[in-house]
């Protein structure tokens, strides 16, 4: 899957590198595909949220349209589509036929208009759910290949389901293909000590328990650092500091340690910290990856060397 600019890590670098060693790439968008198209990725598209309006575009792009809804299977039948995934609702209630009859519908549908129902899909709401939903997908899945009068490819798991086995023919690799490897920093802009009692940040909205050492560092909401990240731990020059409060473009940390300077690096988000971003401000990891934006530099490693994204053009002293 590479849909929100793949999870917020370029998806043009991430399509490039993993072009060779995956069936077809996942998006949510018409426009998502195109971008693969314009970045020179030729393997297949599959596009997972079509508006029933977007359905002829994607036929003509040569995209695969999942079909949802009784809209879009009008949509798909009355287009150039020859090709169709089949959207289930199982248990998530976002997208998909959610009864046996509007199951067997759309499969007679698209028997009827010559639409080859690649494969049968659904998306498990959480792994607490797993075991009921699949029952619920075997079921309606049972009844589609009826009323289309063929097997077609089953496919339920994106990252959570593949971890419990749930692999059948085939999986939708998100979160997993992204783990560990984004990291955020962030440069500190000054360091000045704070009194205990004094506020700090709009409204003073944290309040020193104790003297403490304050590091201003650049990256603030405009640029994805949330406000709810108040209370999560960043590291610089290996000490732990807490975030105290969160501006438009800079945050402070309390607890920076005497060797600390301007100029410093500090490390906003990796996998040391990912939990601690999660636990006060109840995000997601979807959430966290899609958040930094704005004045971010990207930067990636290729065989050991560090290299900007083409898009990279902020001057040295805005990069976060």
């Amino acid at each position: 899957m590479v849909k929100a600019d793949a999870y917020n890590h370029g998806v043009r670098e991430v399509a490039r590198a993993t072009e060779s060693v995956i069936d077809r790439f996942g998006v949510a968008t018409i426009a998502e595909g195109l971008e693969l198209r314009r970045a020179g990725i030729t393997a297949p598209v599959t596009v997972y949220s079509p508006a029933p309006r977007d359905i002829p575009g994607i036929a003509e792009n040569g995209f695969v349209p999942v079909v949802h809804s009784a809209e879009t299977l009008r949509a798909a039948c009355s287009s150039r589509a020859k090709v169709a995934d089949v959207k289930l609702d199982t248990g998530m209630h976002r997208m998909g036929f959610q009864t046996a009859g509007e199951t067997r519908e759309a499969a007679e549908a698209l028997k009827r208009a010559g639409v080859k129902a690649r494969s049968v899909i659904t998306h498990f709401a959480s792994p607490g759910t797993e075991k009921e939903q699949y029952a619920r997908y075997r079921f309606l899945k049972d009844v589609f290949d009826s009323g289309y009068g063929a097997v077609c490819a089953a496919e339920t798991s994106a990252s959570d389901g593949t971890a419990d086995g749930y692999i059948l023919d085939g999986v939708r690799i998100g979160r997993a293909a992204y783990d560990g490897a984004m990291r955020v920093t962030g440069r500190v802009i000054s360091v000045k000590n704070v009194r205990r009692g004094e506020k700090v940040g709009y409204n003073g909205s944290y309040t020193a328990p104790e003297d403490t050492r304050l590091a201003v560092v650049s990256g603030g909401y405009a640029d994805g650092v949330r406000r709810d990240y108040a209370g999560a731990v960043v590291t610089a020059c290996g000490s732990a500091m807490t975030i105290a409060a969160v501006c438009m473009d800079v945050f402070m940390a309390s607890g920076a340690p005497l060797n600390l300077v301007p100029g410093d690096e500090t490390e906003v988000f990796s996998a040391a910290n990912r939990d601690s971003l999660i636990a006060v401000s109840h995000a997601n990891i979807y959430e966290i990856y899609t958040s930094f934006k704005g004045r971010t530099e990207r930067k990636y490693i290729y065989e050991n060397e560090i290299e900007s994204s083409p898009k990279d053009n902020f001057a040295p002293e805005n990069r976060f």
